[in-house]
């Protein structure tokens, strides 16, 4: 990046002679114009004063732009300067692809404080010392010559320097912790804590908004897929009473087909809007379904589903709390499976309600999957 630095009018003026055609005169020269650098922001004026370039990037999709701010900035407002233009482009530059390689470099530029050409920053520098001098600062005059000399050697800047070293003391170091508190430090000390903890930011945000959305998602979608997740193999099963030792011996009954076993009075004679509802089981037996009102408890329904086979069927808008048992051998139905009937039940709230023009239900899956989103906890037989 090419960068010049202008003079005011007031120093180039100081070069111009004037003289008088009159006899008996003399050429008469005018003062030469004292430099008046400070910063472009604070005013502040000491041996920091440096010109720099600061970089923001923002894009979108295939839209990308890169503008650089030019000033001449103390240490202090380099740092805050720097800082300001990299969270700009941290937030808004990632979103395209030339936007992408263009964050990437004005985040490196922004974190050393901007690009900072050598030969404009020599020439402000060497001026700089010289109105420090002026000012009777001799050790921060000293500090500037000595910064231009590193990025330009210049044998009368190097002369003027030795000269001031002479009547300067050797200034006491700050601390580390006074020079950070103080934004005396070079910015990349600001800008690695500050792009960690907008990382971290970030990552935790996401990580809320995942579990938001999970949490959700049984709610808000419609008709979803969900999927079962057994329950432990401590289910606890059918037990007849101990002290009465009573063996089974109800004999086994056909096995129903598929479809509604029972309804309620108020279920049969409902005429209203209802909501889908699909059930799918898997191979490992066959499942009685019982329906209950959320909030009231009362009995809506029972449906029989068999190993493997799915059910579609239609329920009444509203809340409703879904139970399960499940066996192999039908011992009818106040006995169900028999005394290897296994119960569970889904603690969720199943909702069938209307959204806009569309009833909204559900669809389950009880076959077992990784990662499954709908949990059967176990269930003792007398809350069935």
């Amino acid at each position: 990046m090419d960068l010049r630095l202008e003079e005011s009018k007031q120093r180039e003026t100081s070069t111009r002679q004037t003289t008088t055609s009159r006899p008996g005169t003399e050429t008469r020269q005018e003062p030469r114009a004292e430099p008046n650098f400070c910063c472009e922001k604070c005013k502040r004026v000491d041996s920091s004063l440096r010109i720099s370039a600061t970089w923001r990037v923002h894009s979108f999709i295939n839209y990308s732009k890169k503008s650089p701010t030019v000033k001449i900035l103390c240490g202090r407002c380099r740092v805050k300067e720097s800082l300001a233009a990299s969270v700009y482009t941290f937030f808004l530059g990632w979103w395209s692809i030339y936007g992408f390689f263009w964050t990437i470099e004005a985040l490196f530029h922004n974190a050393n404080g901007g690009e900072q050409p050598k030969e404009n920053n020599a020439m402000l520098l060497n001026a700089l010392g010289y109105q420090l001098y002026r000012a009777g600062r001799p050790q921060e005059a000293y500090d500037a010559l000595n910064a231009a000399l590193k990025l330009k050697p210049d044998p009368q800047s190097e002369q003027i320097r030795d000269y001031l070293k002479q009547q300067i003391q050797p200034a006491e170091k700050k601390p580390f912790w006074t020079r950070f508190r103080n934004l005396e430090l070079h910015p990349f000390y600001y800008h690695g804590p500050a792009g960690a903890t907008a990382i971290v930011l970030i990552i935790l945000g996401f990580n809320a908004l995942n579990a938001s959305s999970s949490s959700g998602s049984s709610d808000a979608a419609p008709r979803q897929q969900a999927s079962y997740t057994p329950p432990p193999s401590s289910t606890p099963r059918w037990q007849p009473p101990a002290k009465d030792e009573i063996v089974f011996s109800e004999p086994e009954q056909p096995l129903p087909e598929q479809g509604a076993l029972s309804f309620s009075a108020d279920f049969a004679q409902y005429n209203g809007t209802t909501a889908p509802f699909k059930i799918t089981t898997p191979s490992d037996g066959n499942y009685v379904m019982k329906v209950e009102d959320w909030n009231t408890k009362e009995f809506v329904a029972m449906y029989l589903i068999r190993r493997s086979s799915t059910l579609s069927i239609e329920l009444p808008l509203g809340s409703y709390k879904l139970k399960f048992a499940a066996g192999d051998k039908w011992y009818g139905m106040k006995f169900l499976f028999g005394p290897t009937t296994s119960y569970s039940y889904v603690p969720d709230k199943m909702d069938f309600y209307i959204s806009g023009d569309y009833a909204r239900g559900h669809s389950i899956e009880l076959i077992p999957q990784v990662n499954g989103n709908l949990i059967t906890p176990p269930m003792r037989a007398t809350d069935w």
